[in-house]
């Protein structure tokens, strides 16, 4: 099973364990045997998860921590977004199953 979400993605490694990875710009390596030329993305890990629901709110964490919000109002509005899109998710999964 695999569920993207903008430029991240949980990943269902086995019946009791869920990945989450994002995607984004893997830094350069001090050594220089393991340099890349120019930009190079990949899947970076965050992290493992017990469940669907746990990764999604570690999710939601990382993306308000992640999120431009100078006050209240925007940081309200940012976790209404996220939310809803966990909604229409969980809907989807469970019409799935």
């Amino acid at each position: 099973m695999e569920l993207k979400i903008g430029n991240c993605r949980i990943l269902k490694i086995d019946e009791m364990n869920v990945a989450l990875e994002q995607y984004k710009l893997v830094p350069q390596s001090k050594n220089p045997n393991f340099r890349h030329d120019g930009d190079k993305y990949d899947w970076m890990h965050i992290g493992y998860y017990p469940s669907i629901l746990s990764a999604l709110k570690k999710l939601v964490d990382k993306e308000l921590l992640e999120s431009e919000s100078d006050d209240a109002a925007n940081l309200i509005k940012k976790i209404e977004e996220l939310h809803d899109k966990v909604d229409k998710i969980q809907i989807i999964a469970t019409e799935l199953v």
